[in-house]
């Protein structure tokens, strides 16, 4: 009976071991996507920093023009 399990066991781990095998061969090449993926997240975040930067120099120059007009 352990001989027979163990034959088993060999069959079954050589046979997973070359479906693992063929399918990493049958994988698709993402890198491009993922490239223009990150080209467009860089893109974005500058875009964000920009508006974050201009709406704190507005919200600082109305603050500093109201401040004057109250004087």
């Amino acid at each position: 009976m352990k001989k027979l399990l163990k034959s088993k066991a060999t069959k079954l781990a050589l046979a997973a071991t070359g479906v693992m095998g063929s399918a990493s061969a049958f994988a698709a090449d993402h890198s491009e996507a993922i490239n223009a993926a990150v080209t467009d997240g860089s893109a974005n975040y500058g875009l964000i920093v920009t508006g974050v930067i201009t709406v704190a120099a507005i919200g600082f120059a109305l603050g500093m023009i109201a401040s004057k007009l109250r004087n």
